[in-house]
């Protein structure tokens, strides 16, 4: 049951992270068509370890290259 859960929160915490980044860049990934007003673009993604109740959840969160999105479902390490 555990596993199943993690199973479950890993892609939706993943998914969310995803539209995070594209609210703060204001386009979607791979978009060549809309007009960018800023070099920032998507550059990796870093694994990091979400601690649950159900356990830790491992999930990728994508960053951007000026590093300057703070996320609000998961918080950066200071």
């Amino acid at each position: 049951m555990v596993d199943a859960l993690k199973s479950v929160f890993g892609p939706m915490f993943e998914s969310m992270l995803k539209g995070e980044i594209t609210h703060h860049l204001g386009f979607e990934s791979n978009d060549h068509k809309t007009t960018k007003s800023t070099s920032n673009r998507r550059n990796c993604y870093i694994e990091k370890d979400v601690k649950t109740k159900s356990g830790k959840v491992k999930v990728k969160a994508p960053i951007n290259r000026d590093a300057n999105l703070e996320p609000l479902l998961i918080e950066r390490r200071m």
